[in-house]
């Protein structure tokens, strides 16, 4: 399949500039004619126009993004670059640093960032305000995805998926949910050499969704392999690393389409109770695209699960860093989802998104112009101590009413029940097999800026 890009015309001198209400817009784009499916309807029309999409994003935003360089003298300059691995290892110190200031810019991310709780929490709710639609990373890749469309389009799509994420549906997922995480605290327990990681916390989300969505047993080791190729499109800091990521992430495209495509097909003669049908069901009415039928299920394998798996990996890490804790908590398990709710406020798995201003956006006494990218930090949010006294204390026991894990908004993560449900039943199972646990080596940080978690966290039973 060709990847190949074509620059967009250089408007003429003569052509007027957008207004700064148009300018952030989402851009125009359009479907291929015809009633081709499969790879020609939609990772073909990805892969074909994502190139081109990301060059005119490109050149929009350096020829209409209002430059945070005229902000204000009072607002803070800061170099904080949250895509830099010393930052997604421990981002916090500058978080507090931020929040000290309440509005920051950082003029070489041509960015604005907000990391008080107030502030991250309002604006995430202004979706009428603060778009998703030019995409919610630092640089745009402009797809018709869940995730980056605004109301009511965003509510449209959204409810064609949600009654599959229900908490009625989620709540009898939990014998499935013990049958996976049943061996897998077994291998904990007995294994010589554990990485949670490895071990328990990656296997577990993945396996769920695989199952929800209708993936057949036989491919759930592919579908882990391409949730971490397709986890790299979180991460790119510029439009040269855009380009490279995409177009090392076009054959996990093709293959995932291919199965996506094909199992959707059965679902027209044999209809299961899964994802996969009811996305089916949605195109045969009308009411998505196979397009938005695929993009779906690859926001699902890497949200659904890198999300979850890291929060497995960081409460689990406290646990085997804190004996009595971990003593604690294995004795009074009416703790265990504040220990969740802990590992949601406290290590935040999805650190941050962006959005772009559609109309100037007043926030902590500055006002943000139209066509600004503002960077939403939930992970300091989530750390501001003017809502969560002591903030860099785990604390099970805390009230965490507000905590900001799952994103908050209409945007708010859609499988934010079934994630609960997995943690609460994968530390409860833990605790049941294994009496103890600690370190076994450092815990080493994987790199993607936005999904934060460990890569590795090695642990043994004690001596």
């Amino acid at each position: 399949m060709s990847t190949a890009t074509s620059t967009p015309p250089t408007p003429a001198p003569s052509d007027p500039p957008p207004s700064p209400r148009e300018v952030p817009s989402r851009p125009i784009r359009t479907r291929p004619s015809g009633t081709a499916r499969g790879m020609a309807s939609s990772l073909g029309y990805l892969a074909g126009q994502s190139g081109p999409l990301v060059v005119r994003n490109m050149w929009r935003e350096l020829a209409y993004r209002a430059s945070v360089a005229e902000a204000p003298d009072t607002v803070l300059r800061t170099t904080f670059d949250p895509t830099l691995p010393a930052a997604v290892a421990d981002p916090y110190p500058a978080y507090a640093a931020l929040r000290s200031a309440g509005v920051a810019v950082n003029e070489r991310l041509d960015v604005w960032m907000l990391t008080r709780f107030d502030h991250v929490n309002e604006a995430a709710r202004a979706h009428d305000v603060l778009s998703s639609a030019d995409g919610i990373f630092l640089r745009s890749m402009g797809v018709p995805s869940l995730i980056t469309t605004d109301e009511p389009e965003h509510h449209r799509l959204r409810t064609v998926v949600a009654k599959s994420f229900s908490p009625g549906i989620v709540r009898k997922l939990e014998d499935q949910v013990r049958r996976i995480v049943d061996p897998l605290a077994a291998q904990v327990r007995d294994g010589a050499d554990v990485d949670l990681m490895r071990d328990f916390a990656v296997p577990l989300p993945i396996m769920m969704i695989a199952q929800l969505v209708g993936i057949p047993d036989e491919r759930w080791q592919d579908f882990r392999a391409w949730s971490l190729d397709l986890a790299k499109i979180f991460s790119p800091r510029t439009y040269l690393e855009v380009f490279s990521v995409l177009g090392r992430s076009v054959p996990v495209m093709v293959k995932l389409e291919d199965l996506v495509h094909t199992e959707m097909l059965r679902r027209r003669s044999d209809p299961r109770d899964d994802v996969l049908t009811v996305l089916q069901q949605g195109v045969d009415d009308g009411e998505i695209t196979r397009m938005h039928a695929y993009l779906f299920v690859m926001l699902l394998i890497v949200a659904g699960n890198d999300t979850t798996t890291n929060l497995l990996g960081l409460v689990g890490d406290q646990l085997a860093r804190d004996p009595e804790l971990y003593a604690r908590v294995r004795e009074d398990r009416s703790l265990v989802p504040g220990l969740v709710e802990e590992g949601l406020r406290w290590g935040t798995p999805l650190q941050w998104v962006s959005r772009v201003a559609l109309e100037p956006y007043e926030v902590g006494g500055h006002v943000i112009p139209a066509g600004s990218r503002v960077v939403l930090f939930f992970g300091a949010a989530n750390r501001d101590a003017d809502r969560f006294p002591d903030p860099d204390v785990f604390d099970p026991t805390r009230t965490t009413n507000g905590q900001l894990g799952f994103g908050v908004g209409p945007h708010f993560c859609l499988g934010a029940h079934l994630a609960r449900l997995e943690a609460r039943i994968a530390l409860d199972t833990l605790l049941d097999q294994v009496p103890a646990l600690e370190p076994a080596g450092p815990l080493t940080w994987s790199t993607n800026p936005s999904l934060r978690g460990p890569n590795t966290v090695p642990v043994r039973r004690p001596r």
